[in-house]
């Protein structure tokens, strides 16, 4: 990243075929709006419902609950996100995605079953797409998410906690990010939102931020969780070693501004 760029960070839009995508044209305007060098996405774009393990009915549901509405639903989104503004000259944004553990279900449907595999008619992750989309993509390291550094801010979808690999999180989740990684980190995941600037870290100081989603709907089974989720992206401004000038943005606020 160059000094002083600025960059709309988001995560988790969790597509779904039973919930519009025109939050996406929003924040396609959004930013064409901003005229961002970056744009980062941290993953869980994809929700791939159809391959929840957590459904008793796996991997049955890869049929029932139709994995190629989920892979159209996805690409549909993105290509409202993408192609809208691409037709007005201005300065091309750097498109940055990160595979998050729900664009993991596709692999592990496919260790889990390798019968099920098949760019044609099978289930593959080529299905999403990612080099059309995106200028640089992360896929997981192994088993889980990939942390990558640009201009002095690690990005992940989430940060791993202790030797099993859970995701960092709890009531002081930014700070959490900053005593594990000792320099400023964004990460999204737990669809909540939380900011803390710790100025003893570093020659600079550092920020942990996380971001919260950018979801369509509520879900049933989050119960009161949902609204404990921040719905909206992140703009950094003046990145530069790892500081930045942070402004949320809320979903709200996106669908009064560019909703029809």
């Amino acid at each position: 990243m160059t000094v002083g760029s600025t960059a709309v960070v988001f995560s988790c839009g969790h597509t779904d075929p039973d919930v519009s995508n025109e939050r996406f044209d929003w924040l396609g305007e959004l930013i064409y709006d901003v005229r961002p060098d970056y744009v980062i996405d941290l993953g869980d774009g994809a929700d791939m419902r159809s391959l929840n393990s957590y459904d008793t009915r796996y991997p049955e549901a890869i049929v029932s609950q139709s994995y190629q509405d989920d892979i159209e639903h996805y690409n549909e989104a993105m290509n409202r996100l993408r192609e809208k503004p691409s037709v007005r000259k201005y300065k091309r944004p750097f498109w940055v995605g990160f595979e998050g553990n729900h664009e993991n279900r596709i692999k592990t449907a496919v260790k889990h079953d390798p019968r099920v595999e098949g760019e044609k008619y099978g289930v593959s992750f080529k299905h999403l797409q990612t080099d059309r989309w995106f200028d640089e993509y992360h896929e997981y390291t192994n088993s889980a998410p990939t942390i990558h550094n640009y201009d002095g801010v690690d990005y992940a979808h989430y940060v791993g906690a202790g030797n099993f690999g859970r995701a960092i999180s709890g009531v002081h989740h930014a700070y959490g990010l900053l005593q594990k990684r000792y320099r400023s980190c964004t990460v999204g995941h737990s669809h909540k939102r939380d900011l803390y600037f710790k100025d003893d870290v570093g020659s600079n100081g550092a920020i942990g931020a996380v971001i919260g989603c950018y979801k369509g709907a509520e879900e049933g089974w989050a119960g009161q969780s949902n609204k404990e989720w921040f719905k909206g992206v992140l703009i950094k401004r003046n990145i530069c070693d790892g500081l930045y000038e942070p402004q949320f943005v809320s979903l709200e606020t996106l669908r009064r501004t560019y909703g029809k």
